[in-house]
Parts: C-alpha cells; sequence; structure tokens
C-alpha cells in the first residue's frame, strides 16, 4: 500500500494525524482544511499530518507498519480514522474488529481516537442509516468521539440542493463536501466555534455558500449525540 505522511510542525499540542484514503486526500487534504480553519482562528497552531492511500480500508492500515510507528512517537494528541466509504455497510464485522485494533493503538500510543463518520453515495441516501450505525457503535465502544460528516452532507441534500458537496462520481466530495467535512471535524475535536470573524474558507468558494456549509456543520454536530451524551440521556 502506498502512503504518504506530511508533517505541518513539529510540536506535541495540539496535533492531529488523519488516517483514510482519497475522501481525506480530496481537495488538497482535509488535514489542510482543518488547520486552516484552527490556525485562523486559534491563538496557537495546529500540528497536522497523514498517513494515506486510495481505497485503504482499516485492515489496510492496521497492517501498515509505518501507522504503527507513527502512532508510537507520540507526537499526535489526535488520530481521526476514515474507513473504506462502504466496509461500514457491507462488512461491519471488518470495519469493528480492525477499527477496534486501530483505537486501542492509538490510546496506548496515549492519543485519543475520532472516527470519520463518512457519507453515503450521492445516488444512495439511505446509505447513511449503515454509516451512522458503525461509526456510532465504533464511538461508543471506545468513547471515542465521531464526527459527523456523513449527517453535514444528508442536510445540505436535504435544506440545500443547490449546493453539491459531490464530485462528479457521486462519491467523493467535492470542495465544498471537503470544506463541510472539514468544518465538522474542527467541531468535533477542538470545539471550533464557526461563527467567529475570519474564519478561513476556501477563495473558490463564496461567502454565502461558506456561511451555509459552516451552519450545516454546527447543525450536523449538534443533532448527532456523541457516545458521553447519549450515556446521560
Amino acid at each position: 500500500m502506498n502512503t504518504v505522511i506530511l508533517l505541518a510542525a513539529v510540536t506535541l499540542y495540539p496535533s492531529v494525524l488523519f488516517v483514510g484514503n482519497s475522501y481525506t486526500q480530496a481537495s488538497g487534504g482535509l488535514w489542510n482544511m482543518v488547520k486552516q480553519i484552527y490556525d485562523s482562528v486559534e491563538a496557537d497552531t495546529l500540528s497536522v499530518g497523514h498517513i494515506t492511500a486510495g481505497g485503504a480500508t482499516y485492515q489496510n492500515h492496521w497492517n501498515n507498519q509505518q501507522l504503527h510507528d507513527e502512532i508510537h512517537t507520540g507526537n499526535w494528541n489526535t488520530v481521526v480514522f476514515q474507513e473504506q466509504s462502504c466496509m461500514p455497510v457491507i462488512d461491519p464485522a471488518a470495519t469493528y474488529l480492525f477499527g477496534d485494533s486501530l483505537a486501542w493503538l492509538t490510546q496506548a500510543g496515549g492519543a485519543q481516537p475520532v472516527f470519520f463518520m463518512t457519507w453515503a453515495r450521492k445516488n444512495d441516501p439511505l446509505m447513511l442509516e449503515g454509516l451512522r450505525a458503525g461509526y456510532s457503535r465504533m464511538g461508543a465502544a471506545h468513547s471515542s468521539p465521531v464526527a459527523p460528516c456523513g449527517i453535514a452532507f444528508d442536510l445540505i441534500r436535504i435544506n440545500h440542493p443547490e449546493i453539491d458537496p459531490y464530485s462528479g462520481d457521486g462519491a467523493h466530495p467535492s470542495l465544498k463536501g471537503s470544506y463541510a467535512a472539514a468544518c465538522v471535524v474542527a467541531v468535533t475535536v477542538y470545539s471550533i466555534d464557526l461563527s467567529s470573524s475570519g474564519i478561513w474558507q476556501p477563495q473558490e468558494i463564496s461567502p454565502e455558500e461558506a456561511e451555509i456549509l459552516r451552519q450545516t456543520a454546527n447543525m450536523a454536530c449538534s443533532s448527532y449525540l456523541q457516545p458521553g451524551e447519549r450515556a446521560s440521556r
């Protein structure tokens, strides 16, 4: 499996490693978007990195010694895991087996695992039900946050059909979709206030659409009950 890692800075805090595939790689890298959102509103600087490969599953990542070595460096506070887009629906047992292993590896390395809930295919919105169940199970099993990016995509579909978060294949994110996902991750992991003045957005997205995407990200995060919230209600 081809892997690549990019470090924005060598620092222990705050720092986040993204582990995924082409969904994470799209639009110049989700890690870069999250960093720019964070750095635009916070006083400190976010250190980011990634280990990604097209089509990679949790199993592929578990079998990648580079990932084990990187997590054990102790350089990362947080590791965001994105499973291959269909696996939680077509083979949830494999997602749980290797997702559990990755979460335990991360916790043993002193970092917090976060699960990146992907989105349904454009022509199959009901796919979200299986994705939500799979990632929610992972979050609950490890008391770990879940970034509900798939819910944000669904809310865009329902409330703002004029905005297309998908690329031409109806699966990968467009720039707008990647920005919405980055906003969700920024809120989930760092409680970023997306209404902050001067918050970063891609120049190719109009201010009006960027505001809609940020509001939708907030809505997705506020409507999704994290594992600890579910237990307390």
